[in-house]
């Protein structure tokens, strides 16, 4: 069975976080399955773009994997949002979570974040320590089943980290393959291995249990 891959979204959501995460995760139908979740049936993007959603966000407690996007208006309105705050039940130690920019807003608010690093769009790194979390300056940080991207573009490496966690490096190179400039491929192959492996290097001295199903193909 393909693995199931909720992305979170919600009024006044960050256009490149959502459509440049769905786009990579769409380069492959065979070894998952992408949902787009939200509260309701559209949600309507920062620049006014319309996404029609395929379920609720609580069906995201399901999933395999779990990513949020980001919004500069749209986070602090999720927030507050009860509906949306309580429909999550998320357990890092049976899914991959992840957010980009100020998705880790809401990690944090859902108690995901505590007494671990994290990072973030630069601009709101001094709200999120405001939030009592350890925010670091890096592009991507990776804390067990917890990934954090700090900045756009950064959903290259948190693809990128996903698709190995779930298979391995060719998988990762085969999402991003159709995306890399004309004659830089040797360039962003460095820049994203290294920026994964920056982020993980710490994962070896892990000894929190890790789900046999992300360290191996599915059945």
């Amino acid at each position: 069975m393909p693995y199931e891959i909720s992305i979170i979204i919600f009024e006044e959501f960050t256009d490149i976080d959502f459509f440049l995460m769905r786009d990579i995760l769409g380069r492959t139908s065979t070894d998952w399955n992408v949902r787009v979740l939200g509260t309701k049936s559209t949600h309507t993007s920062t620049l006014g773009q319309e996404v029609k959603t395929d379920g609720h966000v609580s069906e995201a407690n399901n999933a395999d994997v779990v990513l949020f996007v980001s919004g500069y208006k749209g986070v602090p309105a999720a927030l507050k949002d009860k509906e949306f705050m309580s429909s999550f039940n998320l357990n890092p130690q049976k899914q991959l979570i992840g957010s980009v920019c100020a998705g880790s807003f809401i990690l944090s608010r859902l108690g995901l974040l505590e007494g671990i690093k994290a990072t973030t769009h630069p601009d709101a790194k001094s709200g999120l320590m405001s939030m009592g979390v350890d925010v670091q300056d890096k592009a991507l940080v990776v804390e067990g089943n917890i990934a954090t991207a700090g900045g756009c573009l950064s959903a290259l490496y948190l693809t990128g980290w996903l698709a190995e966690r779930l298979y391995d490096e060719s998988k990762r190179r085969e999402i991003h393959r159709q995306l890399i400039p004309a004659g830089q491929a040797h360039i962003f192959e460095q820049l994203i291995k290294s920026s994964i492996e920056a982020a993980t290097v710490s994962e070896s001295h892990d000894t929190t249990p890790q789900p046999n199903a992300f360290n191996s193909n599915p059945p």
